[in-house]
């Protein structure tokens, strides 16, 4: 005996309403009795159905499912799934990427949270900037449209703040003036098809000193919390030949006070 859309609803867990949407795109063709107006599907039906389910985990458009509206060959089948296997790749890469990125800022929270600035020397790829806070990059033509699509492309993208090197080398009372904006490092800029313009800034690849620093907002950071860095530029015969820059790991809320637990670095020689 054929089952009815009922029948077939309990055997499959779809809705009725699946199952109509399914027959009006032309992917299953029940028989229709005139004299009640029932669905019946027969034995081709319920395999179309499961193919139908298959193909649908595996994200294919139904529209492109071969039924009685669409032919689909074998080949085109295989072509079909080519491309899935392609869009799926590209998206395992990006969410590997994404998952990296999670892992490095809770490592740099962990480090931070146990108190480790742990000041060293290395080598850095190129990074651009963009330093919104600086009034002339903030009233430049292009620097609206810049961080419009430099925001849309997070998590790639990371807030950055700057100590110019002249402020830096002045070992001034109290706290520095800093500059606040968008950073991206040279991969991910290249891979999202950006390229340099003003009034964007760009570090090229370099060896700098880098390090943690926590502090109480962004008028505290002052030559007395970048005391580990000073120590570590004397006691290693270095030094900053350029402007120090960092990423904002994490802006916490602590009553009406803010903590910024920023990763700097400095380029040197």
């Amino acid at each position: 005996m054929k089952p009815s859309i009922g029948s077939l609803k309990r055997l499959t867990g779809l809705s009725e309403a699946t199952l109509r949407y399914y027959e009006r795109l032309g992917l299953l063709k029940p028989f229709r009795d005139k004299t009640n107006g029932y669905r019946y599907y027969d034995k081709a039906d319920m395999l179309q159905l499961f193919q139908i389910m298959q193909y649908s985990g595996f994200h294919i458009p139904l529209a492109e499912l071969p039924g009685d509206r669409q032919a689909a060959s074998i080949e085109d089948m295989d072509a079909m799934l080519g491309r899935q296997c392609s869009t799926i790749e590209s998206t395992i890469n990006e969410l590997y990427e994404t998952l990296t990125r999670i892992k490095l800022f809770q490592n740099s929270l962990g480090k931070m949270r146990a108190g480790d600035s742990e000041i060293a020397k290395l080598n850095i790829g190129g990074i651009y900037r963009l330093f919104l806070s600086d009034p002339a990059v903030a009233a430049h033509p292009a620097a609206t449209a810049i961080a419009s699509r430099w925001l849309s492309h997070m998590p790639q993208t990371h807030s950055t703040i700057c100590i110019p090197l002249a402020e830096l080398n002045s070992r001034r009372e109290g706290a520095y003036e800093i500059q606040a904006g968008l950073g991206m490092l040279e991969g991910s800029f290249v891979e999202k098809g950006e390229t340099f313009q003003e009034p964007m800034r760009y570090t090229p690849p370099n060896t700098c000193v880098h390090g943690a620093i926590v502090v109480d907002g962004l008028d505290s950071i002052t030559p007395e919390a970048l005391s580990p860095f000073f120590e570590y530029l004397e006691r290693n015969h270095l030094i900053p030949i350029d402007d120090m820059f960092g990423w904002v790991v994490y802006i916490a809320a602590e009553g009406k006070r803010r903590r910024y637990y920023l990763s700097m670095r400095v380029r040197v020689a």
